[in-house]
């Protein structure tokens, strides 16, 4: 689990502690939703317009990926280890 973690989210190794902190929780919330924004935004306490301002921060972080099926399982996998 932890290589696969490891692997997973290497686009957030260089953000600061709070920042991938705050990226996580959103990506998390919006794998569990399905990219629903209004959900993610009431499960994170947030204005929708900050899911959209970070969701655009993970896609450039993470590209494609984002879009990929197994991706998406492989970082819900890796974000629900820790």
């Amino acid at each position: 689990m932890a290589a696969l973690r490891h692997r997973s989210l290497a686009p957030l190794r260089d953000e600061t502690d709070a920042s991938r902190a705050r990226l996580e929780s959103t990506l998390r919330a919006w794998l569990r939703h399905r990219g629903a924004q209004a959900a993610v935004a009431a499960e994170l306490g947030v204005h929708p317009q900050t899911v959209r301002y970070r969701m655009g921060r993970l896609r450039e972080l993470f590209g494609g990926d984002l879009d990929d099926p197994e991706a998406r399982f492989a970082l819900e996998v890796a974000l629900r280890a820790s």
